[in-house]
């Protein structure tokens, strides 16, 4: 008896010390799994969107395959994938929808409302973008819920730990800027009146609290592309009309979106300002190549990006000095994450972690016990100063 005694607290002193070093060995691969069962808050993320939050793996109706997106893998995760690695989230799902690089027409963005945007761009063609937009999306969303509930795959204290996450603006704007000031104005007025509707719908097919985040629009004039299909020698815009459109829109869904966010009453909304962060990246990058710091202290500590005018991946006439090449072939540059923009278009590598991880660490200082349950996520060393303090993010709630 003695023996099975002193044989049992051997086991038993062995297994706990196995139980520590893997809930505290920050290298362990089942730590998250392991932290998340005993804290009873599985974490579960929720992606609507376009091609900025597209990571190419779809639960539900994936595209045929001349549609997939292709990401090359230089290219880096995008933003809800780090964001989902910051709160350990168990599950990703992505609903967000793109389209390949290759894809010949313009009109290629996903949008809130494809409705608006058809009436708007007096399309008489019906549906000009092939894209499911926003309300498609959360049709496609409820569809896969339902699937889940049958295979029991979700429980009710998932759905605690459940954040949604919904990005547009980007393709909105990019295609209203073309039109007149009135007509730009009362399109982003629809979308956004569409984009509430359908945050309607999820809150009220979600028997619980439901948690989004919503960073607002970014100004699409910082994006290369911009300068090469408008302001350019060979772009539409060559008296900036556009681009003046452009910038007035931006302060008008950003300024709607923060109202609206404050009176929505069925969820809580956490807005992130990701049109200050861009401008931060823009404005220390020159200044640190003018040898200049502002007020703020931006450019005393240098710049994360090699460039910020143009992106990774260029096309041939403009290719880079020693470029390296996508799995598609195109030029691109041999460091990636030193670029803001990984093409004319879109994100660079960096700065989809920078945005993800930014995101994820101001809602565990402001929210924490709130969103994330039992654990704020402890910023890596340099992350500070990584995200700029004037990227401030704002927090809404009824």
């Amino acid at each position: 008896m003695r023996l099975f005694t002193r044989f049992t607290g051997i086991v038993g002193v062995c297994l706990c010390s196995i139980i520590y070093l893997i809930y505290y060995h920050p290298a362990s691969s089942v730590r998250t799994e392991l932290k998340n069962a005993w804290s009873e808050a599985p974490r579960r993320l929720i992606v609507f969107g376009d091609s900025w939050s597209d990571n190419g793996k779809y639960p539900i109706d994936p595209p045929p395959k001349h549609m997939l997106p292709n990401r090359d893998q230089a290219q880096g995760q995008v933003w809800t994938e780090w964001l989902c690695t910051a709160i350990k989230c168990n599950h990703h799902d992505n609903f967000a929808r793109s389209l390949p690089s290759l894809w010949t027409t313009d009109l290629r963005g996903a949008v809130v409302d494809s409705g608006v945007l058809n009436g708007t761009l007096n399309s008489e063609q019906g549906d000009i973008t092939p894209l499911p937009d926003f309300k498609m999306q959360v049709q496609q969303w409820l569809r896969f819920e339902k699937k889940q509930f049958t295979s029991s795959r979700m429980r009710e204290k998932e759905k605690k730990g459940t954040i949604f996450t919904v990005w547009f603006s980007l393709w909105d704007l990019w295609y209203y800027s073309q039109k007149s000031n009135d007509d730009g104005f009362k399109a982003v007025s629809q979308s956004l009146d569409a984009l509430f509707e359908q945050l309607g719908v999820i809150a009220d097919n979600w028997q619980s609290d439901v948690k989004i985040i919503l960073p607002e629009a970014m100004d699409p004039t910082f994006l290369p592309g911009w300068q090469i299909k408008r302001t350019g020698p060979s772009g539409s815009d060559h008296t900036a009309d556009d681009q003046r459109n452009a910038v007035q829109l931006v302060k008008q869904w950003n300024a709607a979106l923060d109202k609206r966010a404050m009176d929505w009453q069925k969820g809580q909304i956490y807005i992130y300002n990701t049109n200050d962060w861009m401008l931060d990246q823009v404005r220390e990058a020159q200044l640190v190549i003018g040898d200049m710091a502002d007020h703020n202290g931006l450019g005393q500590h240098g710049s994360p990006w090699d460039a910020v005018e143009f992106g990774c991946v260029r096309d041939s006439q403009h290719g880079h000095s020693s470029p390296g090449e996508t799995s598609g072939g195109a030029p691109r540059c041999l460091e990636p994450e030193k670029y803001l923009f990984w093409d004319d278009l879109h994100l660079g590598p960096e700065a989809h972690k920078m945005i993800g991880e930014g995101i994820a660490l101001d809602i565990a200082e402001s929210r924490g016990d709130a969103w994330f349950a039992h654990e704020k996520p402890e910023p890596k060393k340099g992350s500070e100063a990584d995200v700029p303090p004037s990227a401030s993010s704002q927090a809404t709630r009824p």
